[in-house]
């Protein structure tokens, strides 16, 4: 016995290919669906072309006659991994720039250098290098200092899809040997980028750090806004140069109170402004915080005290701490006491 399958089609479907012309069928109804009984084992043969048809029709390609095979189309190529560029990779970097140097060989250390677009600044050399060969004279005498470096503050800003990035910041280097060894502190600029699958240096801007404010003569002239202050007798102008932050930590000189607030601030300066004083620096020295947010403040002072035949000299200590607060410094601490005998 035949089998057959019932095989249903649509006039605005498609067009029965060649392989079936020949089947009997019932005739048309007069609607536009035929029904046609085909026997299975022709349809098998033909199956490759109805497949064919069926890929085509979903393509919109197909225009009539026996439908082809489609071919495969090549795939799309997969999109270039790139390295992600952080904190960590230009630290990385370094480190390989920084263990170089530990060869004291300058081929190797010029050998992380751009050979296609170079320009280099280096710290203790006039010249704007721009080759490898003069890259590698530089550091054939620099390597000789012994130098290590470690990076105290530092930031990257990566460029293009990932392939370079700028790496700057501040480095302190130790030079020298044995007792004469000793740090450098100096800021640096690299920007690194690959060439041929490889990080490479192609800027590198190295200087020294220029010395900061004089915190000393920092620390006097705000000494000169306290006692200033003092001599307009005004308790609030007094106590505004104290912290309000709920930092303070005041130990007058004639008050047993831990002072920690504003309000005991002023009352306490009520009454030390009645004894007329003006303070004198005899000595001091400073210590410096937070690249110069804070900072320590500590010495001796002589205070006139007192009217007419009754002023006298009151030698005493002081330490004061001063702090960065808004943009203005503040005293977070301050700490006087009679000089003893």
């Amino acid at each position: 016995m035949k089998s057959f399958l019932l095989f249903v089609s649509t006039a605005s479907g498609f067009t029965s290919p060649a392989t079936l012309r020949d089947i009997p069928s019932s005739p048309a109804r007069s609607s536009r669906t035929a029904v046609t009984m085909i026997e299975a084992d022709t349809l098998l043969v033909a199956l490759p072309s109805v497949a064919a048809l069926g890929i085509s029709l979903q393509q919109g390609s197909f225009s009539g006659g026996i439908a082809q095979a489609p071919t495969h189309a090549a795939m799309p190529a997969m999109p270039k991994a790139t390295e992600k560029v952080d904190i960590t990779l230009a630290r990385n970097n370094f480190k390989r720039w920084n263990d170089a140097l530990q060869t004291k060989n300058p081929t190797v250390v010029a050998d992380l250098y751009s050979s296609e677009a170079l320009s280099f600044l280096p710290t203790v050399s006039p010249m704007h290098i721009k080759d490898g060969t003069n890259t590698e004279e530089y550091f054939t005498a620099f390597v000789q200092k012994n130098p290590f470096g470690t990076i105290t503050d530092d930031s990257v800003q990566p460029y293009g899809d990932g392939d370079a990035y700028l790496h700057s910041g501040l480095y302190t280097f130790e030079l020298g040997s044995g007792a004469e060894r000793a740090p450098v502190q100096a800021r640096f600029s690299y920007v690194w980028k690959k060439e041929d699958g490889s990080w490479k240096i192609s800027h590198h801007h190295s200087s020294v750090r220029p010395a900061g404010p004089d915190m000393l003569q920092v620390a006097r002239d705000n000494f000169k806004k306290w006692n200033d202050a003092l001599q307009t007798k005004d308790p609030k102008k007094v106590a505004a140069l104290y912290s309000a932050a709920g930092d303070l930590s005041f130990l007058p000189t004639v008050s047993p109170e831990h002072i920690k607030d504003g309000s005991s601030t002023e009352d306490y300066f009520t009454a030390f402004v009645q004894k007329n004083p003006f303070g004198t620096i005899t000595d001091d020295s400073v210590m410096v915080f937070d690249d110069g947010d804070a900072y320590l403040h500590s010495g001796m002072y002589t205070f006139d005290l007192g009217e007419g035949r009754k002023r006298a000299p009151t030698e005493a200590r002081f330490s004061y701490v001063w702090r960065k607060s808004g943009g203005d410094y503040k005293i977070s601490h301050h700490h006087s006491s009679v000089r003893p005998v």
